[in-house]
């Protein structure tokens, strides 16, 4: 197991756990009706995000979908402004007017967080478009969920990104759930990359059972060449907790229990925290942290 994950990612993991350790903590919290917003917690899909920051450069921009907690955390945002914000202060990212699914930060490289299912798609391909004409080195990540592949905006951005060749990154993270209904109820096929390939645009896919060499590989190719042409990127995933909430939805939806315990296992920061213990007292530690600032709030 430790060749999935060598030691010398251990700053990645670190970063994972803290993401979890501040989602944790959100849902810990959460039932004490503090945080008057909705909340979509990433628990079970960091595994990835902490590569984002690493080729992400100061110029680029990222939109981002309604589940923005962990890409907001990737680009090294403030924490406590988003911990403000749940509680509706003026100390939060957006003086506590926004909440949870309307996060941004442009300092980081974050310039919206929308609820309205593919909708920052669009807005994505607009600041691409800008950039080609201007000739500027930005590149656009826009990141969203499988559902939102079936929206028909999406369709329309792909088509307009390939035939201007923009450089922009489309990330879609593939939890095979809209809400609470499977993906075989909803699509014919549980492959993402069908749609850029329809267009001749380059892709590429991640899952949580490839080596993190592979995951790091492979990041690093997709924001290379989406400085010169639309890249597609599928990242499978599995979310833990219910679509909108603090809770583990099993008493509802397509969802098994037998499903559920299987992600669970296989998680790969389950597997990091059991590779090496040290983490495990990182994510005790960050989460008492996040706790406290919570309850600073309330």
């Amino acid at each position: 197991m430790q060749d999935k994950y060598p030691d010398q990612y251990m700053y990645l993991y670190k970063d994972a756990v803290k993401m979890r350790a501040f989602q944790l903590a959100i849902a810990d919290e959460y039932h004490n009706q503090k945080m008057r917003c909705p909340v979509h917690l990433s628990i079970g899909q960091e595994y990835w995000l902490p590569l984002v920051k690493k080729f992400f450069q100061k110029t680029d921009r990222c939109f981002s979908s309604h589940r923005s907690h962990s890409m907001y955390l990737a680009l090294a945002c403030d924490p406590e402004s988003l911990i403000a914000e749940l509680h509706g202060s003026a100390f939060g990212s957006l003086q506590g007017l926004g909440g949870s699914m309307h996060l941004k930060e442009l300092d980081s490289g974050l310039e919206a967080s929308i609820p309205i299912v593919g909708s920052s798609i669009a807005l994505g391909v607009g600041s691409a478009l800008s950039a080609k004409h201007s000739k500027n080195d930005v590149l656009t990540i826009s990141y969203f969920g499988d559902g939102a592949c079936e929206e028909g905006i999406f369709h329309e951005c792909l088509n307009l990104a390939a035939l201007y060749k923009l450089p922009i990154l489309f990330i879609c993270e593939n939890n095979s759930y809209s809400c609470n209904t499977h993906y075989s109820n909803r699509q014919t096929a549980n492959d993402m990359t069908r749609f850029p390939l329809s267009h001749g645009m380059t892709n590429f896919k991640i899952n949580n059972f490839d080596p993190y060499l592979f995951i790091e590989s492979t990041m690093e190719k997709c924001f290379s060449l989406a400085r010169d042409r639309p890249v597609f990127l599928e990242i499978s995933s599995y979310r833990l907790y219910e679509h909108c909430g603090h809770l583990i939805d099993l008493d509802r939806g397509d969802r098994t229990y037998d499903e559920y315990l299987y992600y669970q296992r296989i998680d790969p920061v389950n597997q990091m925290l059991s590779i090496y213990p040290n983490l495990k007292n990182d994510e005790t530690i960050w989460k008492k942290y996040y706790i406290d600032l919570i309850r600073k709030y309330e």
